[in-house]
């Protein structure tokens, strides 16, 4: 009885919230699961019900009536699409949610939508593919797989599939190149969702693979500094004269490693050895530059070490930290520059660091002096408070000893004539 119980409540609890979700379609009779997930969604907040998307009649229980003839099922990709994009073209509908209008536009000009387009039934990404059909969820929700978190595994569904991407000349291993580099380490390891990831370099609805005349523009959205230097630099006219991939010729697409100093001096691809000779003007100046970041990177390192070191004699340091903090944002600001490929530019950066590291240790060192005094006479004063309390407890002896030694001797005489 109880369970009987039990389960008319959790079905008119299921019951009372697709009322809620849906309170004028009886699609849900037949169809929960789905208006599980709908009612969990963006669309059912905003009043949008089955038969917005499917057709049908919404207020009969009777199947042939409810689907009537107009019933569209969206299995077929093309329908999906369009069916989305009905309403997200039209700016009434969009004013009340402040979203785009442009995003069926945009993956009509997308690889997937062009590929759509031309060929029935093509194996392509579509609205579904990324956003889910009945369970849609906002961008920023990290359930959502357009999550900026989510979408290595999103597109993954697609591009690491061998079968899928061979057609189409693509490589299945973009997405495992993504996650072992430092913009997937940074997203999906430490949490870091301003790195980027696979919709900022594409584009989302209108994803396509960026030209090499657009790979500077894209990677300089997020390095300025980088890309404002490289093209101060000797290599932007090579990149001109179609001889140089920008950004991607030394650091890659997909699996970008975090770039280091080592790349100066090294002759692995992408490192300034792989192009050119050892003893070149080009490896001259590469020399030169590693040379300046090294001695700034030990310098650093080693004042931190010492500020350890005095913080662990007790000596407060939060100006000197901001001192060596100041010298660490000239070095950051000195790994972009050096694709301006200017000794002098990046010299007078790394000088500015070293100066800095020198007002710390120079303030450090009037902090360890004023220690230093201040242990001195400390030592001194205990000294002589050492030394007072040595006479005075002499003198002390000295006045009670005399003094209990005659009352001592007294004593002594009247027992004996006592005796």
């Amino acid at each position: 009885m109880r369970s009987a119980v039990a389960a008319l409540s959790s079905l008119l609890a299921f019951a009372t919230v697709l009322a809620a979700q849906v309170p004028a379609e009886q699609c849900t009779v037949c169809h929960g699961d789905a208006a599980q997930a709908f009612g969990r969604g963006v669309h059912a907040d905003e009043g949008i019900g089955c038969t917005t998307c499917h057709g049908g009649a919404p207020d009969t229980l009777d199947q042939d009536e409810a689907h009537g003839d107009d019933l569209v099922s969206l299995t077929d990709a093309r329908a999906a699409v369009e069916s989305c994009g009905t309403c997200h073209s039209d700016a009434r509908r969009m004013q009340s949610s402040k979203l785009r209008t442009d995003v069926w536009t945009l993956y009509q000009t997308s690889r997937h939508g062009l590929r759509l387009a031309e060929e029935e039934g093509a194996d392509v990404a579509t609205c579904v593919s990324c956003h889910g059909a009945h369970e849609v969820l906002p961008s920023l929700d990290p359930r959502a797989p357009i999550h900026r978190s989510n979408q290595a595994e999103s597109c993954g569904v697609c591009h690491t599939d061998s079968a899928k991407m061979e057609p189409y000349g693509l490589d299945a291993t973009v997405v495992d190149d993504y996650r072992a580099s430092v913009h997937g380490e940074a997203v999906l390891s430490e949490g870091r969702l301003s790195s980027p990831a696979c919709a900022d370099c594409h584009g989302a609805h209108g994803a396509k693979p960026p030209t090499v005349a657009e790979v500077g523009h894209v990677c300089g959205e997020c390095h300025t500094l980088a890309r404002d230097n490289f093209e101060r630099g000797p290599h932007m006219e090579a990149v001109r004269a179609e001889k140089l991939d920008e950004c991607i010729s030394c650091h890659g697409h997909h699996r970008v490693d975090r770039p280091s100093t080592a790349m100066l001096l090294g002759d692995a691809n992408g490192n300034c050895g792989s192009c050119h000779d050892a003893g070149s003007e080009a490896m001259t100046i590469a020399t030169v530059m590693h040379a300046g970041l090294s001695r700034l990177d030990e310098r650093i390192d080693e004042t931190e070490r010492t500020l350890a070191l005095a913080a662990a004699e007790g000596l407060f340091l939060e100006g000197e930290r901001g001192y060596l903090d100041d010298a660490r944002s000239l070095r950051l600001r000195a790994g972009p520059l050096t694709h301006s490929l200017s000794p002098e530019l990046l010299a007078d950066l790394v000088n500015r660091g070293d100066a800095m590291i020198e007002q710390t240790l120079e303030s450090l060192d009037v902090k360890n002096r004023a220690l230093r005094d201040r242990r001195i006479f400390t030592a001194v004063y205990l000294a002589a408070i050492l030394a007072l309390v040595a006479v005075l407890l002499l003198y002390r002896r000295e006045i009670y000893g005399g003094a209990w030694g005659a009352r001592d001797r007294g004593e002594d005489a009247l027992r004996g004539g006592t005796g």
